[in-house]
């Protein structure tokens, strides 16, 4: 189990201050941006964005646990990794690269003009960086590619090299969009677009019987939205503590390193105005998902 005190020394969510807010409001809600998404009743079937995952890489990711507090990075660059293997099993995109999770981190800071020692980003930062400069493969990074939290923390304190930087040219984010209610955010599953979460709410490091972890303290903490469900109304989050965290039982083929979350918890997250789902087209369109993604399908 993480020690909640180390917990809190990686925590990387600036909060919800002037400058979130700034860029945030250049970016519409999905209802604004996707109206045409938002307002159909999901139809009680869970929507497991996730199994992309499994599907496309054969297995879940193993990613490894931050080091500093770079989560912005991580939920980013995880969400950016979902999305591709959603796009890559609907036949709209071909061949996997796992995101560099420091470079989006580092070119958040820069948008945000928050260079420095002091760790931490904003989620409104990073699709604002990601739209502009762009993104970066592990692999587009060669020898370097492999993740290292004092690279993070180089980067995210005198900036990314010009010469890396200039690797993202050409490889941005179509568009984003901020989740601000349950509503937008099933819109946004359902068609196959995942969802960043920026919030103070802390959670319980521990799952119960349907693998819920309980709403607890604060940290604040960038995190990733993979799927929904409705016969306990509730989200799948993914993490960035490394595998198997939180603890306790799993439910419906979810990551060992995810939790869900009853939906009043959820809606309190998306009311902090840091939440956005990430779209590599210009514009979002409505999609159909496989089927197995909406049921429990036996491993």
């Amino acid at each position: 189990m993480i020690d909640p005190i180390h917990l809190h020394k990686i925590e990387g969510w600036l909060g919800s201050d002037g400058v979130q807010q700034s860029f945030a409001s250049r970016r519409p809600t999905l209802s604004g941006a996707a109206p045409w998404l938002v307002g159909d009743e999901a139809d009680g079937k869970p929507i497991l964005l996730y199994k992309a995952l499994r599907d496309v890489l054969g297995a879940y990711p193993n990613y490894p646990a931050q080091q500093i507090g770079d989560c912005v990075g991580f939920g980013h660059g995880h969400g950016l990794d979902m999305l591709q293997c959603v796009e890559i099993a609907l036949g709209e995109a071909s061949g996997f690269r796992e995101s560099s999770t420091e470079f989006i981190y580092a070119i958040s800071r820069e948008v945000a003009g928050i260079l420095g020692r002091r760790d931490g980003s904003y989620g409104s930062a990073a699709v604002s960086a990601m739209s502009t400069i762009g993104v970066l493969s592990r692999e587009m990074l060669g020898s370097d590619g492999t993740y290292s939290g004092n690279r993070a923390r180089s980067w995210g304190c005198y900036g990314v090299p010009a010469e890396i930087k200039s690797k993202a040219v050409g490889m941005r984010l179509g568009s984003s969009a901020r989740v601000a209610t349950w509503a937008d955010l099933i819109a946004a599953l359902k068609n196959g677009y995942p969802v960043t979460i920026c919030s103070s709410l802390g959670f319980t490091l521990s799952r119960d019987s349907m693998g819920f972890c309980d709403p607890k303290g604060t940290w604040g903490h960038c995190m990733l939205i993979g799927g929904l469900r409705f016969d306990r109304p509730g989200a799948c989050i993914l993490q960035s503590w490394g595998p198997d965290q939180p603890t306790g039982p799993l439910a419906l083929e979810q990551p060992s390193y995810s939790f869900w979350a009853d939906r009043a918890a959820i809606e309190g997250i998306l009311a902090q105005g840091d939440s956005w789902t990430l779209c590599r087209a210009p514009e979002f369109a409505a999609r159909s998902l496989p089927e197995h993604w909406s049921y429990h399908q036996a491993a």
